[in-house]
């Protein structure tokens, strides 16, 4: 019998999102097989690297990722990331990987840091033949007219940080005297900022994993929001409802699961993803690549394993042994 792998489940992060991210690490932590795994969460802050065991806490050492607890020296053979938004969803924590030569459960710094970026994957799927929003991308420093923005774009419109993920510093216009005031407020999440035609349709979200050997996508799911669109509190404080699987044709799941699986293709993913599309005219128009999505029990990417009939147990096993056999 082989030995057990030992495995850091990091959780929290540098960005707003780090409390939905232990929420996620945790749910990781209760459902990986332990006869398979010796796992240890290890909460990411910027005030220093932690792992916790049986409620204490032990510094990592940032050298070769490792941690000390007494009389033993603890080292990792796989690292399965939660960490959603910066350092573990933009390629950061993948490149210090990378040089320790220690395995992690998503795609490497080229597909983490271009995922990350709205406006570059945006404009990569729309040069292979996807349909996207038609977008803007503004800096910090640039200067821009209201008016010849609207005119491409039109309204209403989007505005988000082109960095950053669960709604934080998104607005949606409907007059033109609103744009500046949403320009500011996503620069305070990120230093530039893509703004968006509205796409009117069906919110659908597709999860993908690696799964027998393949590249599966899962079950569908259609999310209904009360509020003007899938913000913050819609993802995490009850206002939507989330459909599993997504009451759409037999031919449109059948299309989106294609486009889903030529994506994490395309861009060389690993791991879990999940995709969001809006359905615009019977046409899945892609929104956003999540390589980190969110993974409390309440979370889209479980209902669709729910739904399949595949444990969040035997997903993290498959993951494990996609990046690390």
């Amino acid at each position: 019998m082989q030995p057990k792998k030992n495995i850091a489940i990091l959780a929290g992060g540098f960005s707003q999102e780090s409390h939905i991210s232990e929420k996620s690490g945790k749910t990781i932590l209760k459902h990986i097989n332990r006869n398979l795994y010796n796992p240890t969460l290890v909460h990411i802050t910027e005030v220093g690297w932690m792992a916790e065991v049986d409620g204490e806490v032990y510094p990592i050492d940032r050298n070769d990722f490792s941690f000390y607890q007494a009389p033993h020296k603890i080292s990792f053979d796989g690292v399965f990331m939660m960490v959603h938004g910066t350092p573990g969803e933009n390629g950061l924590l993948q490149g210090y990987f990378d040089l320790l030569g220690i395995p992690y459960s998503t795609g490497g710094v080229l597909n983490t840091s271009v995922t990350f970026n709205k406006g570059l994957t945006t404009t990569l799927l729309r040069a292979r033949g996807f349909n996207t929003a038609n977008s803007i991308l503004l800096r910090s420093t640039d200067h821009y007219s209201a008016t010849r923005v609207l005119r491409e774009i039109g309204l209403p419109c989007f505005v988000k940080p082109n960095e950053g993920g669960s709604s934080f510093g998104i607005a949606k216009v409907k007059k033109e005297d609103e744009l500046h005031r949403a320009i500011d407020r996503a620069l305070e999440v990120d230093e530039e900022v893509i703004i968006e035609s509205f796409l009117d349709g069906a919110e659908i979200s597709c999860g993908v994993i690696p799964w027998q050997g393949l590249i599966t996508p899962l079950p569908l799911t259609e999310i209904r929001t009360e509020n003007e669109f899938f913000d913050y509190a819609a993802k995490y404080e009850g206002k939507s409802e989330e459909i599993t699987p997504a009451p759409i044709s037999d031919f449109l799941k059948r299309e989106i699961h294609r486009i889903a699986e030529d994506i994490y293709h395309i861009m060389n993913c690993k791991g879990v993803i999940r995709i969001d599309f809006k359905l615009v005219n019977d046409r899945p128009h892609i929104i956003e690549v999540n390589t980190v999505p969110g993974f409390s029990e309440a979370s889209i990417v479980p209902q669709q394993l729910a739904e399949a009939g595949i444990s969040i147990q035997d997903m993290i096993t498959s993951v494990l042994q996609q990046v690390m056999d």
